[in-house]
């Protein structure tokens, strides 16, 4: 119940902040799997003048689903307050606290869980946010020997995690060999029938393949590198896909 007067008191001012960028929240929902498939693409088909009108309609869909405690964890997530530096002064206490001075207990029944806000430190009329764990977890300095696209041996630091936009570009470049690639990537077919169930377009399909298998990935391990490696073995892998990887490995090294 506090959970749920934590979103309705700031239903306003989170529409309004949100309402700035409201196709980020979207895909970052989305991302998260907070809504399905058939919800994001009626939501993605509003037009971008009614940008209010989507983030109302979004966070409506969040409350009725009973996702609170999921939604108020990404509100807080790092990249998320990046586009929208107005959350951090988002109070969600019920006496008004903000989220800096106190922390959530949500859930129903025995399965409660904790959102522990995000620190925030204020001086000279600036802001400063600890380094989360995700942005320390992505650069990895030790350098990984890895095999070139001519098959030679080659050494590269492993890089930055590959982002939303980076797997839609490798998904482009997959053909009807992407459900072998799947399971050349640790993926069940299980997980196939899933994503073909919930996503008709094939390119929706493939490029959902892939942020499933970033998601699976121990942190710091879905570099261009890892992917390239994880694709090795596959006979059918597309050449534009090998040298898009390797494209993406340099300019991460530099």
């Amino acid at each position: 119940m506090a959970l749920n007067n934590a979103i309705l008191r700031n239903k306003t001012i989170i529409q309004e902040i949100l309402s700035a960028d409201p196709k980020f929240i979207l895909n970052k929902v989305r991302e998260k799997e907070l809504i399905t498939g058939r919800e994001y693409t009626k939501l993605n088909s509003i037009n971008k003048g009614d940008a209010e009108d989507l983030v109302i309609k979004l966070v409506d869909i969040l409350i009725n689903k009973g996702r609170q405690s999921e939604f108020i964890e990404l509100l807080q997530d790092e990249k998320v307050l990046e586009t929208y530096p107005k959350l951090e002064d988002v109070e969600w206490g019920d006496s008004g606290s903000t989220a800096s001075s106190s922390s959530l207990s949500i859930g129903h029944g025995d399965h409660k869980t904790v959102v522990e806000p995000r620190k925030k430190t204020r001086g000279n009329g600036g802001r400063k946010r600890n380094r989360s764990e995700s942005e320390e977890e992505v650069t990895i300095k030790k350098p990984c020997t890895v095999e070139g696209s001519g098959g030679s041996a080659e050494t590269r630091s492993a890089g930055q995690a590959l982002t939303e936009k980076q797997l839609m570009k490798v998904a482009e470049t997959l053909g009807q060999e992407w459900e072998q690639a799947a399971i050349h990537l640790g993926l069940k077919n299980k997980d196939l029938d899933d994503i073909k169930a919930e996503h008709r377009s094939v390119a929706m399909q493939k490029q959902k393949m892939l942020v499933l298998w970033k998601r699976r990935r121990p942190p710091g391990k879905a570099t261009a590198q890892d992917l390239l490696r994880g694709l090795k073995d596959l006979v059918d892998l597309p050449v534009d896909t090998r040298l898009l990887l390797t494209g993406m490995m340099k300019k991460s090294s530099k």
